[in-house]
């Protein structure tokens, strides 16, 4: 009976964390900031950042002591699901799965933590690096103990931020590093995505920073942080292909030819319903895996995890926006009809962290691996 009693009661406090971004965010201007934001040179409104802040999504996930709510991963999917759901352009998940995760893991008692969750500072993680056929699998940034060299890519969020960690290898091993983001040294490109959004190619010439965390200990936070920024992506994902399937159902009802709606046609409701379908069973599977990852404490399971939540929400979230394109008909295909501006972010999105064929691989392989173990 305890059981079920702490059941419902979370449920309750999730719908109610749900209700409350819901309300923020369509007070913000809902999918309609998205569609200002589009190649704005602030990239993201720093003061719809604060306010969710202040309404503690920053720190939702984050221990109590740290200065959070405490409430754990799948409160913090929640929010990526509102997110999603009005395609925001503020960084939320990149802040919430790198950010606040790795400060959390590596220095929880620095002022900057306390900060990041109550939105007076504004981080940016600059941690992947380009190789010759794309993500590169090492590190080359150096830190020579006092200045930082080389170059990040795929940095989110930077437009507007005040500082930027980074990942580095140091003479201890890996490090992360502190440093402003308009310190001399560092320098910025910007890199225009589809959704109108930018992620940011960044270079450092002996650049001064200082030094967070080093060691080995990096290394493992650093798989962490992505493991739960993957499943949160996932979630985003969720929510826009939710947004995308609300606006064709409502477009199919109204809509008519030939004198009749065009939903009452079987071709179409055959259609529907496979959009429908894949978007249950992406929920379910999402919110099942971010569940399991919250009690799970191995980062290779949670790795895998993750990968399988990310894997399902891209090909629920790719099958939904291009038939919510197609069913649209013609307006569909306009920049005008909001309806795009779900699958441009999912086209976004779905690269972040990795693609649906690149998380599938990585699952078979961690599980393959897992049961050659046994």
């Amino acid at each position: 009976m305890t059981d079920m009693v702490d059941t419902a009661q979370s449920d309750e406090d999730l719908q109610m964390l749900r209700d409350s971004v819901r309300t923020l965010l369509d007070r913000a201007g809902g999918l309609d900031r998205a569609r200002a934001a589009r190649g704005a040179r602030e990239g993201w409104n720093a003061g719809v950042m604060k306010e969710l802040a202040e309404a503690g999504v920053l720190g939702v996930s984050a221990s109590e002591k740290a200065g959070g709510l405490g409430m754990g991963l799948p409160a913090a999917g929640v929010i990526a699901e509102e997110i999603g759901r009005v395609a925001a352009p503020e960084p939320v998940v990149a802040t919430v799965g790198l950010v606040v995760s790795l400060l959390e893991q590596l220095c929880p008692d620095d002022p900057l933590l306390a900060q990041v969750i109550g939105g007076e500072k504004a981080v940016a993680l600059a941690w992947q690096e380009r190789g010759p056929s794309g993500l590169s699998d090492t590190v080359d940034c150096r830190f020579d103990g006092k200045t930082i060299t080389g170059a990040k890519a795929w940095v989110v969020g930077f437009a507007s931020t005040d500082i930027v960690l980074v990942l580095a290898q140091g003479d201890s091993g890996p490090a992360l590093l502190r440093l402003d983001a308009n310190a001399s040294g560092v320098s910025a490109q910007a890199q225009p995505q589809s959704d109108g959004n930018a992620l940011h190619e960044i270079t450092f010439t002996a650049a001064s920073a200082d030094v967070l965390a080093e060691g080995a200990n990096v290394s493992v936070a650093m798989e962490q942080s992505q493991s739960d920024a993957t499943a949160l992506a996932a979630c985003e994902l969720l929510g826009l292909s939710g947004s995308a399937l609300e606006l064709t159902l409502e477009y199919i009802r109204t809509r008519e030819q030939f004198g009749k709606p065009i939903g009452s046609f079987q071709v179409i409701q055959h259609r529907a319903v496979d959009m429908q379908t894949a978007q249950e069973i992406a929920q379910a599977g999402v919110r099942e895996t971010l569940a399991l990852m919250a009690g799970e404490t191995n980062p290779g399971e949670r790795s895998r995890l993750a990968s399988r939540a990310k894997a399902r929400a891209c090909t629920a979230a790719s099958l939904i926006t291009r038939e919510a394109i197609r069913l649209h008909g013609a307006v569909g295909y306009t920049d005008e009809y909001d309806v795009g501006l779900f699958l441009n972010r999912a086209l976004v999105l779905s690269a972040w962290l990795g693609d649906a064929a690149v998380h599938r691989r990585r699952w078979l392989d961690a599980t393959l691996s897992a049961e050659a173990a046994q």
